[in-house]
């Protein structure tokens, strides 16, 4: 594994990078960030805006996909407080919400809005969650489809021609040039970026597993008709404003949001992806895939907004990443049909055994609490 020299990302990381100094597009996209006139953006989006207030065809001038977490309230209390919009939020309700979640949703809506919260058929919702685990290594799998592609569906048949999404992540996270400065989430940028292999799972193999495809329309772009008769154009609010969680975080708890009391699993933050379970399992299949998990990704914006060191974020990911988590683990095993055995065994499966070590018959050595311990790589 290659590390970057400013942060701790890998050149394992989809779609990630780096300039001949090693230097990784996450790095070079927060150099870009300092340069832009984000007053000018903010121009730019109240001209948007004023394009779209007081829609005609519909109660509603835009729509803002939402989970209830911090970027949720952020983009809702923007919209509606500062720009003056009567936004419709739009929810993929998970079928492991947490209590935190269910506070944090409630609170969301208090803000003044109405939101819809379309929940899937728990049967069909529990065959597409155990075939993402077993068959793509991702139990969040279903989550991944709906938040994509439900608002924009619910744009068409509600005609809200305007959805405002959060940060786009090829900027955050990193990822190429042109992905970086893009104001749109799109039909294009969802198929390129959205990580959720559904143009790989076709009918035909949801059929296998008892799901027809009448029971997949949730997970369905719109067609590019509909999408034009509507007008139907999603924003990356992101592009517009600069972008910083951990400041956003401030303003949004004076607006009620929950955190945590202590640090979530497999990082040291207590404000992210608070509103499912098993998220901490969905990270940790990150970090067997690739070698890196959630601190690494917090512990490297961290850094490139100069409040850690480079040090400093190494020793937190050493202490949190790639630890399987437990807080929920017999719900999920539970809820999954599955002993602990079997779980291991589909870890094993999707784990890239070139980053971990093993025994001299090649089997992957786990410790006591079934932990990996990866191949040392010099990221100092």
């Amino acid at each position: 594994m290659r590390y970057c020299t400013k942060c701790l990302f890998p050149d394992t990381k989809p779609d990630l990078g780096f300039d001949t100094n090693g230097v990784c597009d996450a790095c070079l996209a927060q150099v870009e960030k300092e340069k832009i006139d984000w007053d000018g953006r903010r121009k730019k989006l109240e001209e948007i805006i004023n394009h779209y207030k007081n829609n005609k065809s519909s109660n509603y001038d835009c729509i803002i996909p939402v989970s209830g977490g911090k970027d949720s309230h952020y983009q809702t209390h923007i919209i509606k407080n500062e720009f003056g919009l009567t936004p419709l939020l739009v929810s993929f309700h998970p079928r492991d919400f947490t209590e935190i979640g269910r506070r944090n949703i409630e609170n969301l809506k208090n803000l003044g809005a109405d939101c819809i919260e379309f929940s899937v058929n728990p049967i069909v919702y529990k065959k597409l969650a155990k075939y993402g685990l077993t068959e793509l290594g991702d139990p969040a799998w279903p989550e991944h489809l709906g938040i994509f592609t439900v608002p924009v569906q619910i744009a068409v048949a509600f005609k809200i021609p305007l959805i405002v999404w959060g940060e786009n992540s090829q900027l955050e996270y990193g990822g190429p040039a042109y992905s970086r400065d893009n104001p749109y989430l799109d039909r294009e940028w969802n198929e390129k970026f959205g990580g959720y292999f559904r143009e790989k799972v076709g009918p035909e193999e949801m059929l296998k597993h008892g799901i027809s495809e009448k029971e997949l329309k949730f997970t369905e772009y719109p067609s590019d008709e509909e999408i034009r008769q509507v007008g139907v154009t999603g924003i990356f609010l992101g592009y517009y404003l600069k972008w910083d969680a951990k400041k956003q975080v401030e303003i949004v708890k004076k607006l009620g949001f929950n955190v945590l009391d202590e640090p979530n699993e497999g990082t040291y933050t207590n404000y992210e992806n608070l509103d499912t379970k098993y998220v901490g399992i969905h990270d940790y299949f990150k970090f067997l895939k690739f070698g890196y998990g959630r601190a690494t990704d917090h512990a490297s914006i961290d850094i490139r907004n100069k409040r850690l060191t480079r040090k400093e974020g190494l020793d937190l990911v050493k202490r949190y990443d790639g630890k399987i988590p437990t807080k929920y683990l017999e719900d999920f095993l539970e809820d999954f049909d599955l002993s602990m055995e079997e779980f291991l065994k589909i870890c094993d499966k999707f784990t890239n055994k070139e980053l971990f070590k093993k025994d001299n018959s090649g089997n992957l050595l786990r410790d006591e609490a079934n932990n990996l311990e990866k191949i040392a790589y010099d990221n100092s």
